[in-house]
């Protein structure tokens, strides 16, 4: 069915660097309780994310102001957390599952033994749970436990209802290469009262007023993912689904567009570099702030330090590759990666049962 993985990959990563790439992927043929055990290979992937209309990027709690994080140079700098761009990545490519399982939906069934009487429901479902004296904190349930969704990215299960599973997507700070001063402006916006139908709340001095600090279209954040213990199929979907993750922060019917760069992947057997590090040699020569060819030539210098602790691959265009993937070369991906979570589900099984059990 479609193109072969590798086909794809060759399209994505070039005709000989593939091989190379192919070898530092996992490979999960059959079940086995030996799949489970972490095989120590990484892929070092290397972002650039643009802001193409202005941005809402808040702190975890209330508040209108961005995250920022200080230099050694005396400015501050926006940033980005992993958590928010894991989130968003994470729903581009839950809908990417459903947009491929709801159109082919009988085949699917067949090639993946799926149960007739169930569909795939798979959802990031909010809640606020709090513990006992603490602050409401956001959880998420609504996981199947056995898609490409959740044995790439984790699930969590009730006490006493089996077992968790990490995610093989982890990440750090994405940091702007623009001080706060340059890269954050204060923008007031105004509400229509429903009962006045004006801005002029009733019994108040002043209009409804609200101020949100943004970021202005064009900052630059760059930042890493370390991808542990992938397939072939699964590094193509991840990569996939973030480049075609479009956008970022709060307020996304207004604002939040980005684009996501992939210049770099580094296929070693240990994480390297990160955003951070990146960051602060960008704006040691850049203290106004770089533009994305700079910040492409200084990651481009910077990842090839690393060149001698693995495989490296280098290209600008990598990200409109991945969104030029046609319809049949996606559906390949997509099914090969979820023929591949269900190996890995069933070693895990296999693995959390007693020694003398396992096959």
């Amino acid at each position: 069915m479609g193109t072969p993985v590798l086909e794809v990959g060759k399209k994505v990563f070039g005709e000989k660097e593939v091989e190379e790439v192919a070898k530092r992927c996992v490979k999960r043929e059959r079940p086995k309780w030996y799949n489970a055990i972490p095989k120590g290979k990484v892929a070092n992937v290397y972002l650039v994310i643009e802001a193409q209309s202005r941005l809402i990027i808040r702190h975890e709690q209330e508040t209108t102001d961005v995250t920022e994080i200080p230099t050694p140079y005396g400015f501050s700098v926006p940033a980005i957390l992993n958590t928010k761009v894991q989130a968003v990545v994470r729903r581009t490519l839950l809908s990417m599952l459903h947009e491929w399982y709801d159109r082919i939906k009988e085949t699917a069934r067949k090639e993946l033994l799926w149960d007739e009487e169930h569909d795939y429901g798979c959802t990031m479902r909010p809640f606020m749970k709090r513990e006992k004296g603490g602050a409401p904190e956001e959880a998420f349930t609504g996981y199947c436990g056995k898609c490409p969704n959740c044995l790439i990215f984790g699930y969590a299960v009730q006490e006493g209802a089996g077992y968790n599973v990490k995610s093989r997507v982890e990440g750090d700070l994405y940091v702007a290469t623009t001080p706060s001063e340059r890269a954050v402006v204060q923008v007031t916006f105004n509400a229509v009262d429903d009962i006045t139908k004006t801005t002029q709340m009733p019994g108040t001095e002043t209009g409804a007023l609200y101020t949100f600090s943004m970021i202005e279209a064009g900052t630059l954040f760059v930042g890493k993912l370390a991808l542990k213990d992938v397939t072939m199929a699964e590094l193509l979907l991840i990569l996939a689904a973030l480049a075609r993750t479009a956008r970022i922060g709060g307020r996304q019917t207004h604002f939040g567009r980005i684009k996501i760069h992939i210049p770099a992947i580094l296929f070693s057997t240990h994480e390297e570099g990160g955003g951070y590090e990146l960051a602060l040699k960008i704006l040691g020569k850049h203290r106004e702030g770089a533009g994305l060819e700079e910040v492409l030539r200084e990651l481009d210098e910077y990842v090839k330090r690393f060149g001698s602790q693995g495989v490296l691959v280098q290209d600008r265009d990598m990200g409109d590759k991945l969104r030029e993937l046609t319809q049949e070369e996606l559906d390949s991906v997509i099914l090969q990666a979820w023929r591949d979570a269900r190996v890995f589900k069933e070693s895990l099984d296999l693995f959390v049962k007693k020694p003398e059990k396992r096959e």
